[in-house]
Parts: structure tokens; sequence; C-alpha cells
């Protein structure tokens, strides 16, 4: 059943002024799993959560593997970048997610009121469409941003053990981040773990190659 026909099968059962009472919205928990079941957040978000942490991770391994093989050893300059590509990412995927998921969700209730001829904006129906908006956009930002700050994790551990190691425990990082995407795509499409982690690390090492032989000696 598409998400239109799910939502609009509710529409009316939840079609009641924001905070009208009910077992369901008397604690916040309680408000929020009954709107995070309107609006369906839980698909969207496993969509947007691999796909932007892979892209935080990939940007993350980008940076390093290119300053490395640069001969860049200032590992604190190194961490500033990575970061601030980090944030940037974060940023971006939120606004990004922001716009474009408060778009549609504009759309399906304009749809929905018209289907209803019922004014939703003021009830739960427009109170789901809100928060999915803003908890998808958290969840692509968040996902995004991770993906390479934890990177920075491995290379701020130079001062205990070394330059060369950090670099190496960034990489090694980066291989465990995409092995657990690959595991956690593997749970959602019930496919294979190890041939699911197993093309991720792959990606992972073409964005690895390629950012060798873009340093690679003339």
């Amino acid at each position: 059943m598409s998400r239109r026909h799910q939502k609009g099968a509710t529409a009316r059962r939840a079609s009641r002024p924001t905070g009208a009472s009910g077992s369901r919205a008397a604690t916040l928990v309680g408000r929020l799993k009954h709107l995070h079941e309107i609006a369906d957040v839980g698909e969207i978000a496993r969509r947007y959560f691999p796909m932007n942490a892979f892209d935080g991770v990939l940007t993350g391994l980008g940076i390093i593997t290119g300053s490395y093989f640069a001969s860049v050893r200032d590992v604190r300059t190194v961490v500033s970048v990575v970061a601030a590509a980090s944030v940037s990412l974060g940023v971006s995927g939120f606004y990004g997610s922001y716009l474009s998921e408060q778009a549609e969700r504009a759309r399906e209730l304009k749809e929905l009121e018209e289907t209803t001829l019922y004014g939703l904006e003021s009830t739960d129906i427009g109170a789901a469409s809100r928060y999915a908006t803003f908890a998808i956009a958290t969840v692509a930002g968040l996902s995004s941003a991770l993906g390479g700050l934890i990177l920075c994790v491995g290379l701020a551990l130079y001062p205990v053990v070394g330059v060369e190691t950090s670099f190496y425990l960034a990489w090694g990082l980066a291989v465990a981040e995409l092995f657990l995407l690959g595991a956690f795509l593997s749970r959602v499409s019930r496919g294979r773990m190890l041939v699911s982690a197993a093309k991720l690390i792959l990606a992972g090492g073409v964005a690895f190659g390629l950012s060798l032989l873009l340093n690679a000696p003339a």
C-alpha cells in the first residue's frame, strides 16, 4: 500500500484537533510515537541514514587519503578539514532533506484535504507531517556529519599512537563504518551481510584508489 493510501486510511481517524485528550497523547513519548506512526517516518529515515552516512564516510576518507599521500603530516590541520567538511555535509543534509520533505509533505497534505474535504493543518495529520519533516531532516543531517566526524577520532589519537598510526586508525574506522552500514542494509533487505558489507567496502576502496591516483607524482 502506498504512503498516500495509508495516510488516506488514517486521515479521518486522526483528523482531530492537535492536543485533544487521549491516551496516546498523555506523554511526550507517547505523542511522538503516535505522530511517528501516522507519518511513517521509519521507512524514509532508513533510506536517508545509510545513504547520507555513506557520503560522510567517503568524503572524510577522500580528504584523509589525499592528505596522507600529499605528504601532509600536520594532523590538526587534517582533522580541521575533515571536521569542517563533515559539518558542512551535515548542514547540507539537514536543510536539503528538510526542504524536499517539507515540499513533499505539503503536497500530500493538500491532496488529503481535497480528498477528505477537511482542513488538516491543526489535526494530528498536520502535526505528523511537521514532525516527520524535522525528524527525517535530523536523521539525514546527523548521519552525514557523523560519518566523517567519527574518522577524526583515529586522527585525534596521534599524540598517543603517532602520526602514521593515526592515519591507519582513521582508515580502519572508515572500513568499520562501511562494514556496519553494509550490515544495516543487509538487515533491511534481508540479504547476506558479508555481500552487502563487501560492496560498500569496495566503494571505499575505489575512493581510496582515486585519491591515491590524484596525488600520484607527475
